[in-house]
């Protein structure tokens, strides 16, 4: 069977196997992230556990700035402009992250002081912040290209050293240190500026130039039009956080950021089904094969749904495991966040159908009024109700955002190809309502384990009935050509 499997591994494409692989780094790096909490929870006080959370929510913004996410969808872009001159064009964005990085390290000196007490982090971890902000990108870089010219390798052996010196060295210096908190963020730090400060001289001395006009202007010009949607995206994902830290305490945003690790298992299973969906999809949408496309988007809709009702039944459990009793309350976090991920992949699948006909112009809008509609929720949920408040405010959000997508591809469609919708209404009404609601009941039940497992056990009764049409259902959408 090994032989079989290792012949037809030698089989598949070049493009095929980085894919398989690029995959294997992504989870592998969502996977230590969370088997490692159970380790840190447990050697770190909630105070501690929480400035190392905040630390990385507060990296997130910094890097938005300092990079203007010219590591994303635009470098991309580049390696396919500028193909000539790819070693170039790296090199030239490599600079300009540098450049405006120094900028803002200027303006954190001069006001390091009303920066500190925003952030309430001390000046040595902000300088350390900094000094990670200037290399970071470097890796990115390094990465994407690798990931565009499907050389995985060295990103595998990358991700591995990385991942396994970050766990390793963090779990020694919170060992020897009294401030665990500080020394979880520089280990981590450490790690990320020995190899980006190796992939920074790598990338300039193949580069060969520090910068082009050309390149900068060209990405400059196209990201900066997208920061808006970056940070809306920022403030749904990780912003909640940040204002636990400001209005509860930082103990409060570690217990919450715990519970939210429990999303990590949920955003794998949805974007791995997401990659392999899309080429489907789009091969559904050029056939206009819309019955079809809507009967197995159900499909796997409900199952995503009934993933994440398996998380909220098990939030306790999950979190004994996560984390002993003084992050108990963090098990009523784990609902609105396991539920919202589902109408977060709703919205995706939607998106998808905007992009394939190119109708992608709203998005920015509703990114942005989610995210103000989020910090205001926030603000209001959290005074009255408490840092949990949060956890449902950005479910509401993310609700709204499936609802907003949904709208504007049934007009976008509409306008496009003279049909009414795409997918039936009803019908996800009627499995949003439910999923909703059953989340909210199970909470209830969460201290009688009996009632609790009877729920489980007919979710998993259901899903072995129909095994036969779910098996059906992957198969096909498995045969479509990447």
């Amino acid at each position: 069977m090994l032989k079989k499997i290792l012949k037809n591994y030698s089989n598949i494409p070049i493009a095929a196997k980085a894919t398989i692989w690029f995959m294997f780094c992504s989870v592998l790096q969502k996977c230590m992230s969370l088997i490692t909490t159970p380790i840190f929870t447990r050697i770190m006080s909630t105070t501690q556990y929480g400035q190392f959370s905040v630390y990385n929510s507060w990296l997130q913004i910094f890097t938005i700035l300092t990079t203007l996410r010219l590591n994303y969808a635009v470098f991309n872009k580049g390696m396919s402009k500028y193909k000539t001159d790819r070693d170039g064009y790296t090199s030239t964005m490599q600079t300009v992250t540098f450049s405006i990085t120094i900028c803002f390290f200027i303006v954190y000196l001069i006001f390091h002081r009303r920066i500190n007490q925003l952030t309430e982090l001390p000046t040595f971890i902000m300088i350390a912040m900094f000094g990670e902000l200037l290399f970071m990108p470097a890796i990115d870089f390094w990465t994407i290209r690798k990931r565009y010219e499907y050389i995985y390798k060295p990103v595998v052996f990358r991700t591995l050293i990385m991942a396994g010196l970050n766990a390793s060295l963090g779990v020694v210096a919170v060992l020897l240190f009294a401030e665990k908190g500080y020394a979880r963020i520089l280990s981590c730090i450490l790690v990320n500026l020995c190899f980006g400060v190796c992939l920074f001289g790598y990338n300039r001395k193949k580069g060969k130039i520090w910068f082009k006009k050309e390149y900068a202007d060209f990405a400059i010009t196209f990201n900066l039009p997208l920061l808006i949607h970056y940070f809306s995206q920022y403030v749904l994902d990780q912003f909640d956080r940040i204002m636990v830290q400001k209005m509860v305490s930082i103990a409060a945003a570690g217990i919450y950021s715990v519970a939210y690790n429990v999303g990590l298992l949920m955003k794998i299973v949805t974007q791995s089904i997401n990659n392999a969906l899309v080429p489907w999809q789009y091969d559904k949408l050029e056939k206009k094969q819309f019955k079809e496309l809507d009967d197995v988007l159900f499909v796997i809709y409900f199952l995503v749904a009934g993933v994440a009702f398996l998380f909220v039944a098990f939030a306790p459990e999950i979190m004994m495991i996560l984390a002993d009793e003084k992050y108990h309350e963090a098990i009523y976090v784990v609902p609105p966040v396991a539920i919202g991920l589902v109408f977060s992949f709703m919205y995706t699948t939607f998106a998808n159908v905007e992009f394939f006909y190119n109708q992608n112009k709203f998005t920015m809008y509703i990114s942005m009024t989610g995210a103000a509609l989020n910090i205001v929720l926030n603000y209001f949920g959290i005074r009255l109700f408490g840092y949990i408040a949060a956890a449902y405010t950005t479910l509401i959000c993310y609700i709204l955002f499936a609802l907003g997508h949904y709208i504007y591809m049934t007009h976008s469609v509409k306008r496009t190809l003279q049909i009414s919708k795409v997918f039936s209404s009803k019908r996800l009404i009627f499995l949003s309502i439910s999923i909703v609601a059953l989340g909210i009941f199970i909470i209830f039940f969460y201290d009688m384990i009996l009632i609790r497992y009877g729920l489980i056990t007919l979710i998993l009764v259901c899903g072995y009935i129909n095994r036969a049409r779910i098996s059906g259902i992957l198969t096909g959408i498995s045969k479509i050509k990447r």
